[in-house]
């Protein structure tokens, strides 16, 4: 069995950039067993074929409360998850958190969930602190073998990291008052919207 699927469909202009932040997040999986499918090679049935092979997912990209989703069709639901083989699900995506999640543990599929229960918001035009929030969080993952619970935590620090920096900094990044306040408003919402079920102690 394979380490970790990673799935990046990029199918807008908003998905194109958690894409961006889910290639940083893959060039630190170097000692592991990966696959990616990015763009249009994520598909249903690209994912239903893999699923049973990897350990683990990653996904970056857009989601609901019940699914993940690309192209407004649902590439991770309850109908497929149950074939992922025991690990954890990282959800970089809006709301998946709320049902999806909690369902960690309860199949055979994934043993523990990382995601967010409310929208993931960014600034179009400065994305860059939130990319950091993400990637500087889940980092632990990959380069100390630390446990789902400690990503988290990481990445709460990194959101509020965000935060400061749009305030403290926003007008460096171009943005007038009123996106400056926006931007920091939705790194204080991605703070608190993070979520962990199942094993806390899950590793890669």
């Amino acid at each position: 069995m394979m380490d970790i699927l990673f799935v990046r469909p990029a199918d807008d202009s908003a998905a194109i950039q958690v894409a961006a932040w889910g290639q940083a997040v893959r060039q630190m999986a170097g000692k592991f067993q990966i696959d990616d499918l990015a763009g249009a090679q994520s598909t249903r049935p690209a994912v239903d074929k893999r699923l049973a092979s990897f350990r683990h997912l990653f996904w970056f990209g857009h989601g609901t409360e019940t699914k993940l989703v690309a192209n407004g069709q649902a590439l991770i639901d309850a109908g497929n998850i149950g074939n992922l083989g025991g690990g954890m699900v990282v959800a970089i995506a809006c709301d998946a958190a709320v049902t999806l999640g909690q369902s960690a543990g309860q199949t055979s599929g994934f043993k523990a969930f990382l995601g967010f229960d409310d929208e993931l918001g960014f600034p179009t035009r400065a994305p860059l602190p939130m990319m950091l929030a993400v990637t500087n969080g889940l980092r632990c993952l990959f380069n100390q073998a630390h446990n789902i619970a400690c990503a988290a935590d990481q990445l709460r620090k990194g959101f509020e990291a965000a935060r400061i920096e749009y305030k403290q900094n926003g007008a460096n990044y171009g943005l007038s008052p009123a996106e400056i306040r926006t931007a920091w408003l939705f790194a204080k919402s991605n703070l608190h919207s993070i979520r962990t079920y199942g094993n806390s102690s899950m590793v890669l």
